[in-house]
């Protein structure tokens, strides 16, 4: 189907392993109106940048824009893939990393005594409404770990970028349940498997894995609801349009910050 027409906020990326050496990475969208569409997937090797790159320049060429008018927000996991082939094919998304996959990789990296710990760290973050009380919240969870383990404390210092790129934007907290993780997008996975899970092997002869996939896609999304607070998209794509890159992270003078506010205000007293 033709992607013109449609209003998305925000694309969900991940991939799914099916088989040794058989992957397909998958975009899910989120419209402004809350609705969510799966869109399209790529096969692969593995959850590659050239796989990502082509799925991206298949959903271009139906219609999906990002650009500096239309900025899309990118939910991802923690994928080097992802991010090179989005940054590569869509140097204007804002790109997310999944705190839940961040915590649970790190919290591997602890001692035992001090994952609930930590774990109470992450939730502070994930809670945190705006780039002021992120920013506050990632600095005291690096605090912590760089007491406990350095290595992992600078790995996620070098991604601050990526994990607090919500929070940056201002947008309301109550999106934080849906924009801070790729939960939705694995939603669907789970779905899509109950609809596949007969399948014992793939076979890369014809088009099994894409006739599948396609089936199996199309039986989740029948069953997708609107996001939560979907009301408040409105601030998150007033946010976007007000996002500029030039301005670091740990800028005092953050104004599409202040832009983002203000419209903020004016989109929900409408709403």
């Amino acid at each position: 189907r033709s992607l013109k027409g449609y209003d998305f906020v925000s694309l969900m990326i991940d991939g799914v392993r099916l088989a040794e050496g058989v992957w397909i990475i998958v975009a899910m969208g989120i419209e402004l109106n809350g609705k969510k569409l799966m869109l399209d997937f790529e096969e692969g090797s593995s959850e590659n940048s050239t796989a990502v790159g082509d799925l991206l320049n298949r959903l271009r060429k139906r219609g999906l824009e990002c650009s500096k008018q239309h900025r899309l927000l990118i939910v991802r996991d923690g994928s080097p893939a992802i991010k090179k082939a989005v940054k590569k094919h869509w140097p204007e998304a804002v790109q997310q990393e999944c705190l839940v996959h961040m915590q649970r990789k790190t919290r591997d990296k602890l001692r035992a005594k001090d994952r609930a710990d930590f774990d109470n760290f992450c939730t502070r973050l994930r809670d945190a409404q705006g780039k002021e009380a992120g920013l506050e919240a990632f600095d005291d969870m690096i605090d912590f770990l760089s007491e406990r383990n350095a290595a992992a404390s600078l790995a996620l210092k070098d991604r601050e970028e990526d994990l607090l790129a919500f929070h940056r934007l201002n947008a309301p907290s109550t999106l934080n349940v849906t924009f801070l993780n790729t939960n939705s997008i694995e939603n669907a996975f789970r779905n899509w498997r109950e609809a596949t899970g007969n399948v014992k092997k793939w076979s890369l002869k014809k088009d099994m894995v894409s006739r599948w996939s396609a089936s199996g896609m199309l039986w989740a999304e029948s069953g997708f609801n609107k996001i939560r607070h979907a009301t408040e998209l409105g601030a998150l794509a007033a946010a976007l349009a007000a996002y500029d890159p030039s301005i670091s992270l740990r800028s005092k003078d953050s104004s599409p910050a202040a832009t983002a506010d203000t419209e903020t205000s004016c989109t929900s007293s409408a709403t």
